[in-house]
């Protein structure tokens, strides 16, 4: 067995040490190798002279020098003074071989020179160890620490950062980082940046996946330029290569694809699991396997439940940022206005009520005269109705007119045996309120800003019917509806469109295939290059492209 063999456990934390990734319990260990083992000790430093000779230039200026006198001798000593005596050397570390207790002492501090030694070389030639946590050099501009981070020698290592003035960064990726004046920010790692304010440029030379994250959205991108500007209400950001936005909320509360099977109408988002009457029955789906025929009758319905509130503002129906409802019709409505009175002929969609039924919530065909909860009022004979309880304003319902004008269809053209997408939302933030039909918006009307909604408690929700209309059909459905989905934000105009683009493709809205499966947690949008698009800094989502 040759020497390298038999000291292998030496050998193996000598080669540590050469690296600069010796760790404490190492140290320990070695200690205990080396103690009263002269011939341990002999290969040991053999081992570390070979491996400092290998670490330095073609002309050393480090050597291990180990000579016999009266005594054993170890000396560590620069090269370029090797000619002085040794013994008048200010820098030599002498073992001396007495006692077993002496040896080890003088073992250790010679230990610790040739290691002081070795760091010292490492440092003169610029060569960063291995495992030194720095993320990115200071090619321009200063940092300011904020609570937590580092920076030393223009190395930058994680932390949390702003910026007075602009800074570009050189990642140990080789990726280029430039933030702009009074930007606050977060470094986890190469990879990993949080954007609490100001812009960001991002310029991937590797094949790094780099993730840019806010309090609303992520940004992925693999390679090539992305900005990213963080401000109070939006954010824009720019690519000149694909890339993917990871919003915070897209998930709707409830989902109702109708692609299951049996007596129970599953909640693929959330728990409001439905129950159908006998004239909702399930035919071959708009999108997706399955769908749900409504015959307009007193038992066209899915009660859904109360989404288990109690009182106002409780329960999965009750929203506090907004509220968006949304569906696939196939409708079959006959349109028929009031005989007398104000109201003629109603087929609710999705209406979801209280016992008073103020504090309603409703998305509906209608034909009606003369109603006071009109908000813009007017007369508007055949319409899509979308209801609301907005705090300080009251119930009100925002119609879109059937009548062919400005880009809205008339009834007939829905009724042209396609299937057509629906949404109504509201913004609570902003206080605007919408229908839109097939991905474009057909009616608008705007309340002061941050207007809160009431909604929820223990009534009950129905697809395809009134909940206050059990014994008779005045409100029920007719035709066909698929993909119903009620989310307690707004959805972004950007959002209804590529719901509706997705659905033309034979896919869900989120862009997925249709599956009796629960939406996963987490959904991706991915953006096409050379546009910049605008993003609400509530939901993540994009508002549309500049």
């Amino acid at each position: 067995m040759n020497r390298s063999e038999r000291f292998s456990e030496v050998r193996a934390i000598a080669d540590d040490i050469c690296a600069g990734t010796i760790t404490p319990v190492q140290l320990q260990k070695l200690e205990a190798l080396l103690s009263n083992d002269e011939q341990a000790q002999r290969f040991y430093i053999d081992y570390v002279e070979f491996h400092v000779q290998l670490k330095s230039d073609a002309v050393p200026d480090l050597e291990i020098v180990r000579r016999k006198t009266f005594v054993d001798e170890v000396i560590v000593r620069p090269m370029h003074v090797s000619n002085l005596p040794l013994q008048s050397h200010p820098h030599e570390a002498i073992f001396k071989k007495s006692t077993a207790r002496k040896n080890r002492k003088f073992y250790l501090l010679g230990l610790l020179t040739v290691l002081c030694m070795l760091m010292a070389h490492l440092i003169t030639q610029d060569t960063l160890l291995p495992n030194d946590p720095f993320i990115g050099t200071i090619v321009s501009g200063d940092l300011l620490i904020d609570g937590n981070g580092n920076v030393k020698n223009n190395l930058v290592y994680p932390g949390i950062y702003k910026t007075e003035r602009p800074v570009e960064l050189e990642l140990r990726s080789g990726d280029s980082v430039r933030l702009s004046a009074n930007s606050h920010f977060k470094l986890f790692n190469l990879t990993e940046v949080e954007m609490k304010s100001g812009e960001i440029i991002v310029i991937s030379h590797s094949s790094n996946n780099i993730t840019i994250s806010t309090d609303a959205f992520d940004i992925e991108t693999h390679s090539g330029k992305l900005t990213a500007n963080i401000e109070s209400d939006t954010s824009t950001v720019s690519t000149d290569i694909n890339a993917r936005i990871i919003p915070k909320a897209w998930r709707p509360k409830h989902f109702w694809n109708f692609d299951d099977a049996g007596d129970r109408v599953m909640d693929f988002a959330g728990h409001a699991v439905g129950i159908t009457g006998d004239g909702a029955k399930r035919i071959n789906g708009l999108v997706g396997r399955g769908a749900f025929y409504f015959d307009n009758g007193k038992d066209a319905r899915i009660n859904v439940g109360s989404g288990g509130g109690s009182v106002p503002a409780t329960g999965s129906f009750s929203v506090i940022d907004g509220v968006s409802i949304e569906a696939l019709i196939r409708p079959l409505y006959n349109g028929n206005g009031p005989v007398r009175g104000r109201y003629g002929e109603i087929d609710e969609i999705f209406r979801k009520d209280q016992s008073d039924k103020d504090h309603r919530m409703l998305l509906s065909f209608q034909n009606d005269r003369n109603k006071s909860i009109l908000m813009p009022s007017g007369n508007y004979a055949e319409s899509l109705s979308f209801g609301l309880y907005i705090l300080g304003q009251g119930y009100h319902e925002l119609k879109l007119p059937l009548d062919g004008k400005n880009g809205r269809p008339t009834l007939q053209q829905l009724k042209d045996g396609n299937f057509h997408h629906v949404a109504a939302t509201y913004d609570v933030r902003s206080g605007l309120k919408a229908i839109y039909i097939d991905g474009k918006v057909g009616a608008l009307y705007q309340y002061p800003p941050g207007s809160k909604v009431l909604s929820g408690g223990a009534g009950l929700a129905n697809i395809g019917n009134s909940p206050n209309a059990q014994g008779h059909a005045a409100e029920a459905y007719a035709g066909t509806i698929d993909e119903v989905a009620f989310y307690d934000f707004a959805l972004t105009p950007f959002m209804v469109a590529l719901h509706y683009n997705n659905v033309l493709k034979g896919l869900n809205y989120y862009g997925s295939q249709p599956s009796p499966e629960a939406l996963p947690l987490k959904s991706y949008i991915e953006l096409a290059p050379d546009k910049k698009f605008v993003l609400d800094n509530t939901t993540g989502l994009p508002r549309g492209d500049l």
